[in-house]
């Protein structure tokens, strides 16, 4: 493996942002780094126009063209400069969009002092990601995502809560996903106490008022998120700490976001075996609010 840059693997910016628009896996590590799940499927458009014909580096659609996510990498020369941490401002501004991206091989502490000002005094959130590039005998050109500044929390699954369903998607996705919600059921449907067309569910697990769900991803056919949903009331440090043990007892790893803990698995026994432990562990009080 060689430690690789923006300038020695891609030859400049355009070509690095090109390349994480059309990889998947790339843009699954930079979704994962800002823990930003979309079950609901996304799109990511690379030199997005402005009204004023610039160029946003990249945008994250939703299946409605709701843009989620607005992106700006630095050029080749490596370190953030104070124009690319700028022109973040002006590219969420025209998208309507408050959570943006900034992409990066580094940064000094004034720079990203002034990232961070830009969080406190405006109402916007922008994560500043650094970008590791490496190149393998397997995989010429590999990149992931570290951050170096968390805006305030990126928090996108398509929905405002678990029993809103998704109004307006794609017709063949809602379709889709409704029909692997329903094989996801009829794996188990002693367990599960509900299925609407985008996950199957158990809720108000042992009275607690938590759900536990299974949801498809619509970008996949293997891969699915298994939640227990709390809607914000157990968005609480106990809560983390709790399910981060609980789901290193079962083997899973923990994610979160402020509605929810989560853990992905691939293939719908997995993830119905995944929803089981996390319910048991709520239901013996393993995982506590």
């Amino acid at each position: 493996m060689q430690r690789g840059s923006i300038k020695a693997t891609f030859g400049g910016e355009v070509p690095f942002t090109k390349f994480i628009s059309e990889d998947h896996q790339t843009q699954q590590r930079l979704l994962e780094a800002l823990n930003l799940a979309v079950e609901d499927g996304y799109t990511v458009k690379p030199e997005n126009p402005t009204q004023d014909n610039k160029r946003v580096d990249l945008t994250v659609q939703d299946t409605e063209n709701n843009t989620i996510l607005v992106i700006e990498s630095q050029d080749a020369t490596g370190w953030l400069d104070s124009v690319h941490a700028s022109k973040i401002m002006y590219y969420m501004w025209d998208k309507d969009c408050d959570q943006g991206v900034i992409l990066t091989e580094d940064a000094d502490e004034y720079i990203m002092s002034f990232v961070r000002k830009l969080n406190t005094d405006h109402n916007f959130s922008i994560t500043l990601l650094k970008t590791l590039i490496y190149t393998t005998e397997e995989t010429p050109k590999y990149v992931d995502f570290v951050p170096l500044i968390r805006g305030s929390n990126i928090d996108y699954v398509g929905r405002s809560s678990l029993g809103s369903g998704y109004q307006g998607q794609n017709p063949e996705t809602k379709q889709r996903k409704q029909e692997l919600s329903q094989e996801v059921y009829d794996l188990d449907p002693q367990f599960f106490t509900h299925v609407s067309t985008s996950y199957a569910s158990r809720n108000n697990v042992a009275g607690t008022g938590l759900n536990v769900a299974v949801n498809p991803y619509a970008n996949s056919n293997d891969e699915y998120f298994v939640e227990i949903w709390h809607a914000g009331k157990a968005d609480t440090d106990e809560f983390r700490r709790t399910f981060t043990e609980a789901c290193k007892s079962a083997g899973l790893e923990a994610r979160f976001q402020s509605r929810r803990g989560y853990v992905k698995q691939i293939g719908q026994t997995n993830a119905v075996k995944a929803a089981r432990q996390l319910a048991s562990a709520l239901e013996d009080k393993s995982i506590r609010v």
